[in-house]
Parts: structure tokens; sequence; C-alpha cells
């Protein structure tokens, strides 16, 4: 029986706010499509499977714009997400499509016969992007997936498991734990995560295993630094040692920019940050304030789009 300790204490940690501009009427000329966040639904595997998808106001005819999977942790939902990351402000400004999908039970089957429900949520996905890819002008060559804590670990399972649809993926608080797939062709990748996170630990020796209530050695032994190192070699990375290209006062950053395909590995440890790295308005009463997970106010998810949006499949 699955230990869900991870649930309640995110549970208890309950996200509150109001969404802004949840249904958009403006219609872009050859987009079709509402401005603004829209709920859309389709059934995949004998159930209703949602996401939200948010649609800029500044596209113009025939663009081709990027795609942004963003992926909720667990105990999550798509709204939290939207609020939590708030990819808005990137999606208005730089043109992007943002989509949070929705998992089955608030959760991310992360990874087979290891953690969180047996529902086929990398199929989903998949199908999620090809729907989305049907009734949008989606620039195929920059699809992106990015998401937070079981988000992150499943943004990991699509990285390795379907890299020819991904130009680079980068999440938080989380490490890879599902085997890539045979074809797997090296694809940039950054991971950011706390060095005093309390569920997901920074350091080897983590009790990220015992969370989900799997006992494998591998699971417990993982951590920031073995994760980086392990995506380092999954891409062929060369060198002994990885550059570090960042040192402020509140983090650093790591990378291993030699590897096949161009396919850069980074880490960035925020020195301060707990499992929630993300900048929000909420109040630090609501459990996801400033002073809470993130208390010198990094900008998360702007250094995650700052790393993806380089890279193209073409």
């Amino acid at each position: 029986m699955k230990i869900h300790l991870f649930i309640i204490l995110l549970l208890v940690s309950s996200f509150s706010g109001c969404l802004d501009n949840l249904l958009g009427s403006e219609e872009t000329e050859n987009h079709s499509a509402p401005v603004g966040l829209s709920k859309q639904c389709i059934n995949y595997d004998d159930k209703e499977r949602c996401w939200l998808l948010l649609v800029p106001g500044n596209l113009t005819a025939n663009d081709r714009t990027p795609l942004v999977i963003d992926i909720h942790g667990i105990g999550g939902n798509m709204y939290l997400q939207h609020n939590l990351t708030r990819f808005a402000n990137i999606s208005e400004r730089d043109g992007v499509y943002i989509a949070y999908p929705q998992g089955y039970d608030n959760e991310w089957n992360m990874a087979d016969d290891l953690c969180c429900g047996d529902d086929d949520d990398f199929g989903f996905i998949l199908e999620m992007i090809k729907t989305i890819e049907q009734k949008y002008i989606i620039d195929e060559s920059r699809i992106y997936s990015t998401g937070w804590s079981n988000g992150c670990g499943m943004t990991q399972r699509l990285a390795v498991q379907a890299s020819g649809i991904f130009a680079a993926a980068a999440c938080s608080s989380m490490y890879l734990l599902d085997e890539p797939s045979s074809n797997y062709s090296p694809i940039p990748f950054m991971e950011i995560h706390g060095l005093v996170d309390e569920l997901v630990h920074y350091p080897s020796l983590s009790l990220v295993g015992f969370y989900y209530g799997v006992y494998e050695l591998d699971s417990v032994l993982i951590g920031a630094v073995q994760n980086f190192e392990n995506w380092a070699d999954l891409n062929g990375c060369q060198g002994l040692f990885p550059e570090i290209i960042a040192v402020e006062d509140d983090y650093d950053i790591r990378s291993y920019s030699d590897c096949e395909n161009g396919a850069e590995v980074r880490l960035m440890t925020q020195f301060y940050t707990s499992h929630n790295p993300y900048l929000n308005d909420y109040p630090a009463s609501d459990g996801v304030g400033r002073g809470k997970g993130n208390p010198t106010g990094i900008q998360t998810t702007e250094v995650l789009w700052d790393f993806i949006k380089k890279y193209s499949k073409d």
C-alpha cells in the first residue's frame, strides 16, 4: 500500500486565491481561440482528462507559437499550478501557449510500478499535445515541459521517453525516477532544487522514496547532485567536473555544456529555498508565499524559461 504522507503534507499547506481572466472572449485572427485561459477536455483511456490552455493576446496571423507544458505537483491541480508558477506573465510578454494538464486524482504516474497511480499519464499528455496542435498554430520545434515536485518527476519522464517531441525540459524539486526509452536522444535539461527542501531532500540519502512508500535503494540514495550527474551521463556530457556558471548570495548554477546534441545539463541550487521555489503574491500564511518556500524572491519561473527558450528542434 502506497504511503501518501507527501499528499497530506502538501494539502496541509493548502493553496488559495482566485483565478484572473479564466475565460477570455477576444479572438485572434488565425489562431481561432479565445484569448485567455480555457478548460479543455478529451476522453482518454475511458476517462475524461482535462487541461487549462492559456492563449496570449499578442499573437498575429500565422504565428508559429511555442508551447510550454506546466505540470502541477501531487495534491495540487491545474488551477493552482497556473496561480503558482505565473507562467501567464511569460505567455503574454513573449507570446507562448501554456498548457496546464490535470492529473487524475491530482497526481502523476511519474514512474511505472513506483509512484502515484497506474494511469497512462504519459500517453494522456502526448495526446493532449496532439489535440492542441490540431486546433492551434504550434511551433512543433519548440515544445517544452516543466513542472513542480511530482510534476517535475513527470516532466523528466516525458523528457526521457518522448525526447523526439520536446526541445528542452526544466523543472523543480524532484528527480528522474523512471528509465529512458531505448531511442532516447539527448535534450537539454535543468533542475532547480532548494537546499533546505523539507520533502524531497537535496542531498543523497533523500527520503523521497519513503514519501512514496517505495524502499528500493536507488530511490533512497538519489539526491539533487546525483540527479544532475545522472542527466549528464544520460546526455553524454564531457568533463570530470561541472562548470560553475553563476554564484550569488542565495543560489549557484552548475552546468555540463559539452554534451551530445548540444544538450546542456544544469542544476540551480537555491540556498535558502525549501520545497516550493516559486515567488508569488500570496500571503505567507497560505504556505506558498514569500518567506515560506522562496524567502529571497528568486524569479524561479523566469530562470526556467530563460533556459528552455534557447532551444529548438530546428
